[in-house]
C-alpha cells in the first residue's frame, strides 16, 4: 500500500523521502511527490516472465499472473497483454 494515499498493488515503487524514511508509493502520488523521493531498490520482485512468449515483463502487463510461476518457481509468471 502507498505510504500517501493507501492504496496500490503489490508493484509499486519503493521510494526514500526527503527525511530518509523508505516506504512505498503508487505512481499517482509518485507524479506530485518526485521532487522530494528517490526511487530505490524495494523489497519485491519488479519483473514478471511471460510464459508463453518468454519475455520479462511488469507483473501489470501479465493477464493472469501467479507467483513463483516462472524462474524456477520464484519471480511471478502469467500471459503478457501481446500473447494474451
Amino acid at each position: 500500500m502507498c505510504r500517501f494515499c493507501g492504496e496500490g498493488d503489490a508493484w509499486i515503487k519503493t521510494v526514500r523521502t526527503l527525511s530518509g524514511d523508505v516506504v512505498r508509493c503508487c505512481d499517482p502520488c509518485y507524479g506530485s511527490l518526485r521532487k522530494v523521493l528517490t526511487i530505490v531498490p524495494g523489497p519485491v520482485v519488479l519483473w514478471g516472465r511471460c510464459l508463453s512468449c518468454g519475455e520479462w515483463k511488469n507483473p501489470r502487463d501479465l493477464v493472469d499472473v501467479s507467483h513463483g510461476a516462472a524462474a524456477k518457481g520464484v519471480a511471478p509468471g502469467g500471459t503478457c497483454t501481446m500473447c494474451g
